[in-house]
């Protein structure tokens, strides 16, 4: 009890101390603040057992002051910047939470809960979250901010730290809400922390679409207590198993704003204007991953109908937006719509209920928030260092940059080759649906997009690839030089990335654990990379002129979006009409 209370409370502590400290000092702290939440994360990881408890009275009294002032902020920021949308949402949500307090029941029950789903996503958390916001202390200086600026940035990504633990370590969903509501408050500030227009815009979009599932979970918490009477995730599982589902149905569709499901993944895409570090702990260790957590909470409860209809979905979200990364050319734009993808596939696989898929699910959350905190780290080192954000500037860059290469070539490989978790995940999710299509044909679907979205995604990440591998004769170029902070966060996600393969070594056949070995004693080939010692060749072509044609195809789904919409809500008029 005491280390989940160390959780909840340490980033607090730890954002207040850095926002009043000169940068040595902050550095300092921030890095004492992250070993501590990872040790204690790694202790409640270890020691394996259920906690919970509930908190005393005055605590909800004041959980519930901190949503009624949110949700007054939220309507002024829609009066300040003239965003009625915003204000409107806001509005609806205060009202809604008034009649919550208003027929809430008086009940005792456990407020939080810590079980064995949550203390993973603990080490999601605070582990990759904690590598993210030690990268951000060399980040945020390259910006043109003041110093007191700089430090209050710092601060949001530790205070996020501490609201996602909030989040999954809630069992009553009033705590939740509140959770929900201050994770949509920490991004609004961070995409807009740069404060140009172009920011402001896309910081107000995450804004009222975020208020969208806020407004979700408040009619969920309503028709909860109104079915059965209670405020807790444990009793209302128990409770719907079978039955009336409507409660559950509103806390999906607020997993699906979250989670960036088509039609709301503009605001995650907005949110790649935002600092790298931003970028990765939205995509990686907090926000988004609520999404897949909450269908993996929620699952037990699902009807065949439900968990089909939430598949289904899931896996043809993965494949449009696998598709759709194809033709973009913005590097974390391309790793945003390869999230939006991913995290479809989590939820598909959630959805499923059945051990293998949900150990698929856990095992594919865990290693792409390593995978994609690793991209978007590189991400930002290109940005800074050498100032490439698309992929037509990043090319020949191996022999610029060839340990930024390196970890770059680890991500990609970690999202689809073995012995690494999404591989495994993969598997094991090709095996749950190959199983699970006896009882229901549907599943055929979801299985047929899990191999063609799987196929795409790997057609990209080779895609880019070879941009950065292509070699450039032209010139020789100097050695590389990283930052120390940019260095050892990167370095430390390569190395929890192969210390955790270990864990589900288990699940690996001969052939797929002989391959792993060849590719992990061939990367390190990548790291001796030197090409200012080669002596490259140059064209020649003899005095002639040569002409060089090429066709290509070029995707562009930005026409078909419109369609992709109207099956969307085909799809959700489909759910609605079912559960009722």
């Amino acid at each position: 009890m005491v280390a989940i209370i160390l959780l909840l409370v340490l980033p607090l502590l730890f954002a207040t101390l850095v926002s009043f400290l000169n940068r040595r000092v902050r550095n300092s702290v921030a890095i004492v603040g992250v070993l501590s939440l990872s040790i204690i994360t790694l202790f409640v990881w270890f020691e394996g057992r259920v906690v919970s408890f509930e908190l005393h009275h005055l605590i909800k009294y004041l959980f519930i002051c901190v949503d009624t002032l949110l949700l007054l902020f939220f309507v002024w920021v829609g009066w300040r910047r003239k965003q009625r949308l915003v204000s409107l949402l806001a509005i609806v949500q205060l009202l809604l939470f008034v009649g919550v307090l208003w027929i809430a029941p008086y009940e005792s029950g456990n407020d939080i809960v810590v079980d064995r789903l949550s203390a993973m996503m603990y080490l999601v958390i605070n582990i990759v979250g904690g590598v993210i916001v030690v990268y951000a202390l060399e980040y945020i200086e390259t910006e043109p901010f003041a110093q007191a600026k700089k430090n209050r940035f710092v601060a949001i990504l530790m205070l996020f730290l501490g609201i996602m633990n909030l989040a999954v370590s809630a069992n009553n969903i009033e705590i939740f809400f509140l959770a929900f509501e201050l994770t949509t408050l920490s991004s609004y500030l961070l995409i807009g922390y740069r404060q140009d227009e172009i920011s402001i815009t896309n910081s107000l979009k995450a804004l009222w679409m975020n208020q969208i599932g806020g407004v979700a979970i408040l009619l969920g918490i309503l028709s909860s207590i109104m079915l059965y009477a209670t405020l807790y995730f444990d009793r209302l599982i128990a409770s719907a198993s079978g039955q009336m589902l409507l409660p559950v149905v509103f806390l999906i569709f607020a997993a699906f704003v979250k989670g960036a499901m088509f039609p709301f993944h503009s605001w995650l895409l907005g949110a790649m204007v935002a600092p790298t570090p931003v970028s990765a702990i939205l995509h990686s260790a907090t926000m988004v991953k609520i999404a897949p957590f909450l269908i993996l909470k929620l699952a037990p409860s699902f009807s065949l109908f439900l968990s089909t209809t939430v598949a289904l979905l899931g896996g043809f979200v993965f494949v449009v937006a696998s598709l759709m990364a194809l033709n973009r050319d913005f590097f974390k734009e391309i790793l945003a719509l390869s999230t939006v993808a991913l995290l479809a596939l989590m939820m598909a696989l959630a959805a499923l209920g059945d051990e293998k898929a949900t150990m698929a699910a856990m095992i594919l959350i865990f290693f792409h928030a390593i995978s994609k905190a690793l991209l978007f780290l590189q991400a930002g080192v290109l940005e800074k260092l050498y100032h490439a954000k698309y992929i037509s500037d990043i090319n020949s860059l191996v022999d610029k940059a060839p340990r930024t290469i390196f970890f770059i070539l680890i991500g990609f490989a970690s999202l689809m080759l073995p012995p690494f978790g999404a591989f495994v995940a993969k598997f094991m999710a090709l095996e749950a649906l190959s199983e699970a299509i006896v009882t229901n044909p549907l599943y055929l679907f979801v299985l047929l997009c899990l191999i063609v979205g799987g196929i795409v995604l790997a057609i990209l990440y080779f895609k880019v690839a070879s941009k950065l591998l292509a070699i450039d004769t032209t010139h020789n170029s100097p050695n590389e030089k990283i930052p120390l902070l940019y260095f050892i966060p990167s370095t430390l996600l390569v190395g929890l990335l192969v210390v955790c393969v270990w864990s589900i070594y288990e699940h690996l056949g001969a052939i797929e654990s002989l391959l792993a070995l060849m590719i992990i004693l061939f990367l390190p080939l990548f790291w001796r990379m030197n090409l200012s010692h080669s002596k490259p060749m140059h064209e020649y072509n003899c005095g002639e002129i040569d002409t060089f044609e090429i066709s290509i195809y070029y995707f562009d789904l930005k026409q078909q979006e419109r369609w992709i919409y109207l099956s969307l809500i085909f799809w959700a008029l489909l759910v609605v009409g079912g559960v009722l």
